[in-house]
């Protein structure tokens, strides 16, 4: 009876993970849409969206500080891969990504760099930028909205 008890509630166990995982995939965010952030960057060499004398750019020593908006405009969603466009006032770069199969991490690359993120909720993501090449090094956070 003991060894029937025990079977029958790893079984329940197992189905309760598995419709735990199902959910868990289910959960992804609709990106799609444009959405808007803030950024504060520390730049080393040349960088696309950081040009020396521009508006938000500061020199510090050999690094620039940089506080950038930035617009995301994601045109295409299918699961949890999605595409678009990141903007600043300087350039646009494509952007492709993915959602963690939990839904609430995202991993995104542009032309040059990678940005990880943490949704918060389906309208805020905090995401970090960076980029390092042998001539230039960029590292960024910022929380992006939907608008």
């Amino acid at each position: 009876m003991n060894k029937l008890l025990v079977a029958s509630g790893l079984a329940i166990g197992a189905g309760m993970l598995f419709v735990g995982s199902v959910q868990a995939q289910s959960t992804v965010v609709d990106i799609k849409g444009t959405w808007v952030g803030h950024a504060q960057n520390i730049v080393e060499g040349p960088a696309h969206h950081h040009q020396r004398g521009a508006a938000g750019v500061k020199e510090s020593g050999k690094f620039l500080l940089s506080d950038q908006t930035f617009t995301f405009r994601f045109e295409g969603q299918d699961g949890r891969r999605f595409w678009g466009t990141i903007s600043s006032a300087t350039k646009t770069e494509r952007i492709i990504g993915s959602f963690s199969t939990d839904g609430k991490r995202v991993y995104m690359v542009d032309e040059d760099g990678m940005i990880d993120g943490v949704v918060i909720d389906a309208n805020k993501i905090d995401i970090c930028y960076r980029h390092v090449r042998p001539d230039s090094a960029v590292v960024g956070c910022e929380l992006i909205e939907r608008k």
